[in-house]
């Protein structure tokens, strides 16, 4: 439980980082077609750190993902918000008001609250046709990013396009809680590995194609509400329940944890200028 947790933290941590990264590298791209932004993220050594800390973020949400209900996990995962606003304030001298320390707070009450009334679950044992439902729903959502890249820029079309992007994320964390075991040759032959493997790509392409389609404060928002709110619905479909006697308190920490981080969206909106000039004041603390 407390390996679960502190893992919990950890990806929350890489999550927030990135988000300044990746925000920065979408900004300076300046392209707008599915081609040209891949070719500018694929050299850009912000979108690569992001990346990389995105990756570190999944891999320790899995640690979580497989010892405890989606809705803590997912709840983690929405006070990395939190995480961007420190940051923000620490290395890009963003100035947090009254009302966004308060939130900053609500995030936190709001964990623990989710964190007493979860109780330890192993990872969910689900019949291999649920596995091969997931493996299908990220084909579906692959050819949806594919058919987004052809919309034009608008406040719509990237609200929309950053709720593809959550929901990939959101299936991503299901694909993992109903893995079987993580080991060759039979996760090889798991539908909800390759699943994992496709909606992870699905929503890292649909999330900067909607960052250049929209502003980060809607996108942000849009994207962590989605991921959040749907990978709990689904954890709960496959079997999560919180303590016997504590759903009330489950759902009340995870409305107040979401709500607050999405108060704090603000502190993503960074400029292709801004995350080189923190780092160049802060010595090797940023990539």
């Amino acid at each position: 439980m407390l390996l679960a947790v502190l893992a919990i933290a950890g990806a929350a941590l890489c999550y927030g980082a990135s988000a300044v990264l990746q925000a920065s590298a979408v900004a300076r791209s300046g392209r707008s077609d599915l081609t040209g932004l891949l070719g500018r993220l694929a050299i850009d050594h912000r979108y690569l750190a992001g990346l990389a800390l995105v990756a570190g973020g999944f891999l320790l949400s899995v640690v979580a993902i497989r010892a405890l209900p989606l809705f803590v996990v997912q709840a983690g995962r929405a006070s990395s918000l939190g995480v961007t606003a420190v940051l923000a304030a620490v290395f890009l001298g963003s100035r947090l008001h009254r009302r966004e320390q308060l939130a900053l707070g609500g995030v936190g009450l709001g964990l623990v609250a989710v964190a007493l009334a979860a109780t330890p679950q192993g990872p969910a044992d689900v019949p291999g046709t649920v596995r091969w439902a997931v493996l299908a729903a990220a084909v579906v959502l692959a050819g949806i990013a594919v058919a987004s890249a052809r919309t034009r820029p608008s406040p719509q079309t990237a609200a929309l396009v950053a709720a593809l992007a959550g929901s990939s994320f959101g299936l991503l964390a299901l694909a993992a809680r109903v893995l079987g075991p993580i080991s060759p040759p039979g996760v090889l032959a798991d539908p909800s590995a390759y699943a994992a493997g496709l909606a992870s790509v699905v929503g890292l392409l649909a999330g900067a194609l909607a960052l250049q389609r929209g502003t980060v404060v809607t996108v942000t928002t849009t994207m962590v509400a989605t991921e959040a709110v749907l990978g709990s619905l689904l954890g709960l479909a496959v079997g999560d329940k919180p303590a016997d006697g504590l759903g009330w308190l489950a759902a009340l920490g995870f409305a107040v944890t979401v709500g607050s981080a999405l108060f704090l969206a603000r502190f993503g909106t960074v400029t292709a200028e801004e995350v080189p000039a923190a780092a160049a004041a802060a010595g090797p603390s940023l990539p």
